[in-house]
Parts: structure tokens; C-alpha cells; sequence
């Protein structure tokens, strides 16, 4: 499950030599771990590495997973990419309008995951699409929902 959902990301190649470990504390996180700390890791799990997302019906990307993927996997159909002023809108929890979409492939189908992106190509959120394809573009109507936003850590510490 966890190499289809790198696979879909277009993350597999840079995890393809990688440790990944499943941490289950209650719910199943999958995490990076560096080659300094494969051995001791299994014995001590609170130090297993950077949480890259979590095993539910389907493999969940967290923050962290998201911004790795950003930065070294090869952007597909699962990414979208939105404008200045939606960034600031989605880093305070805000959905997605369709006017603010700058890029987004057409094979997106309904209620798939995505990964925000800015005009940076940073990943900014993850969201769930409300529409099919080129319907995303609709002006006027929130097209995806944000399920994480990276400026959630930030309002937290407050």
C-alpha cells in the first residue's frame, strides 16, 4: 500500500532505497528513517524519524510527507498548484475556490487527495477534490477542501 501511494505521488524513486517504518501508537504513522537510526529505531519508536503520513483506508500524507514529496517527486495529476491570494486564505485553514486554481491536470477525478502547491511549487496543504477534471476551474465555488494546511502549526502555538 505504502509503495502505491509513493508511486502515486511521484515520490517512489527517492524512497526507493530509503527505510520507512509503521508506528502504531493508536493509529498507524508511516515514517522516514535515517540510516543512522535503523537499528536502534524498532527499540525505541519515539525517535523512528519525520512522520510522512498516516495508514487509514489509504495511505494519508501528512505536512511533512507532503512538502518531501513536493520537493523531490515528480509533480502529477495529484498536485495543484493556486495562486498568491489562495495561499494566504489555505495557510489560515480556507478552502480552495476555482478562480484561485493556476494548475490542475483534467484526470483529477471527484473526492481524490491532492497536494497544494504555491506558485513556489511549495507545498502548502493537502486537500480533497469536490469536482472532476476541468470542473475545478469553476468560478465562484470552493472545488477542493482543505484537509491540512501547513499554517496550522503556526496558529497552534498561540
Amino acid at each position: 500500500m505504502i509503495s502505491r501511494a509513493l508511486d502515486t505521488w511521484g515520490a517512489f524513486e527517492f524512497f526507493k532505497d530509503r527505510t520507512l517504518m509503521v508506528r502504531e501508537n493508536g493509529k498507524k504513522t508511516v515514517c522516514l528513517v535515517p540510516s543512522e537510526l535503523e537499528a536502534v529505531a524498532p527499540m525505541h519508536p519515539y525517535i523512528m524519524g519525520l512522520a510522512i503520513g498516516e495508514l487509514k483506508k489509504q495511505f494519508v500524507p501528512s505536512m511533512a510527507g507532503a512538502d518531501l514529496f513536493a520537493r523531490s517527486g515528480n509533480r502529477n495529476e495529484f498536485y495543484i498548484t493556486v495562486n498568491e491570494n489562495a495561499e494566504k486564505l489555505i495557510l489560515y485553514g480556507r478552502d480552495v475556490m476555482g478562480e484561485s486554481i493556476l494548475e490542475a491536470s483534467g484526470m483529477l477525478g471527484e473526492n481524490e487527495l491532492v497536494i497544494i502547491l504555491n506558485s513556489r511549487l511549495e507545498a502548502i496543504g493537502i486537500g480533497r477534490t469536490r469536482f472532476a477534471g476541468r470542473s475545478l476551474l469553476q468560478k465562484g465555488r470552493i472545488t477542493v477542501t482543505t484537509l491540512m494546511d501547513a499554517g496550522y502549526y503556526l496558529r497552534e502555538e498561540g
